[in-house]
C-alpha cells in the first residue's frame, strides 16, 4: 500500500446510478441471440456506473482470465454503454483509478483465507486474480486512463 497512489475521488461529480452491485456472466441467463435476465440482486445499491462497467467487463471478458484487460476491447464495452447511458469526462478519467483502487483496498484474503468453507479454494481463486489485476493496473493505469479519455471523450 505504501507504493500505491493517493487518488481522491469526488463522489458528487461521479454519475452514480442503480447498479447490480456484483454483475458478472454467471448472473445471466441468456437465450439464443440475447440476455433473457440478470438475476442475483442481493447487492444491488447506488454506485458509480464506472465501478459497475469496469467490474463487469473484467469478470465477463474471457482475456482478463489471467488478470490482464485488452484496452481496446474495453473501450468498445464502454462505447456499448454510451450508446444506452450517459458519462461525463470525471466518470471516463476516474474509472481505471476508482476500480483500481477498489480491488487493492479489499481485503479478498483477510475473508477468503481465514473461510472454513467448502468452496474455499475458489475464494482463493478470486484473492489470487485480484492480484494479478493489481500488478496490471500497477503497470498500466495510465495507460489505460489515457486510453479511455481520448478514445471515449466525444461520444
Amino acid at each position: 500500500m505504501k507504493r500505491f497512489p493517493q487518488y481522491s475521488f469526488d463522489i458528487d461529480r461521479l454519475t452514480c446510478t442503480n447498479t447490480h452491485g456484483d454483475y458478472f456472466i454467471s448472473q445471466l441467463i441468456c437465450g439464443e441471440n440475447h440476455i433473457n435476465a440478470v438475476i442475483d440482486w442481493t447487492t444491488a445499491c447506488v454506485h458509480p456506473a464506472v465501478w459497475e462497467i469496469m467490474r463487469s467487463y473484467i469478470y465477463a471478458a474471457e482475456e482478463c482470465a489471467n488478470g490482464e484487460i485488452n484496452v481496446k476491447r474495453l473501450v468498445k464495452y464502454f462505447r456499448s454503454y454510451l450508446s444506452y447511458a450517459k458519462l461525463n469526462m470525471y466518470d471516463i478519467e476516474t474509472a481505471a483509478k476508482l476500480f483500481y483502487y477498489q480491488i487493492a483496498v479489499c481485503d479478498y484474503y483477510g475473508q477468503y483465507y481465514a473461510s472454513s468453507e467448502d468452496n474455499r479454494k475458489i475464494y482463493l481463486r478470486q484473492a489470487m486474480f485480484s492480484t494479478k489485476l493489481l500488478k496490471w493496473f500497477e503497470k498500466n493505469i495510465d495507460t489505460l486512463t489515457n486510453t479511455l479519455v481520448c478514445d471515449l471523450s466525444n461520444k
